[in-house]
């Protein structure tokens, strides 16, 4: 079955519309979605390459080893999220909420960040690598091993961040 066709009918499971659970595994994707909620979707090896996502749900979904090439997120809500060992080059996030999300190992390189709140995040060994944005915000973030070499972003606002503090 397609990624897409998957993706879908957790979209139809989600709304009490028949389909089924996403349990996304070793796929490749490369379609535009929109208002979909794809909360508790499971995604593990997948690639996704120039996928569009937007006005979508991801709350307490959980990503494993997927890589996302030129992927873009509009105004998603991704709260609660579990990622541990995905890749991100050349994504876009604009109006994106990564509210209490759990990153582990996860690489964010070439990216643009808009708009974005990083608010009661816990972060492991994340890299943000030569990414650019405005208006990024987190109040309650918390990471080690976090490193932002060559990112530039206008307008970071982190309150009560405790970032690379560890003794």
């Amino acid at each position: 079955m397609s990624a897409q066709v998957i993706i879908l009918n957790h979209d139809r499971w989600r709304k009490g519309a028949g389909g089924a659970p996403a349990g996304l595994a070793g796929q490749a994707d490369s379609f535009a979605y929109a208002g979909l909620d794809l909360n508790l979707a499971q995604f593990s090896a997948s690639t996704f390459s120039g996928s569009s996502f937007a006005a979508t749900t991801f709350q307490q979904a959980q990503w494993s080893a997927c890589q996302f090439t030129g992927a873009s997120f509009t105004d998603c809500d991704l709260d609660g999220i579990t990622m541990s060992e995905c890749m991100f080059m050349q994504c876009s996030f604009s109006g994106v909420q990564f509210t209490r999300g759990t990153l582990t190992g996860c690489t964010f390189e070439s990216c643009q960040w808009d708009d974005v709140t990083l608010d009661h995040g816990e972060w492991e060994d994340v890299k943000l690598l030569d990414c650019t944005g405005s208006e990024v915000t987190g109040d309650d973030l918390r990471g080690e091993q976090v490193k932002w070499e060559g990112s530039r972003f206008q307008s970071l606002r982190l309150r009560n961040a405790r970032i690379n503090l560890a003794m």
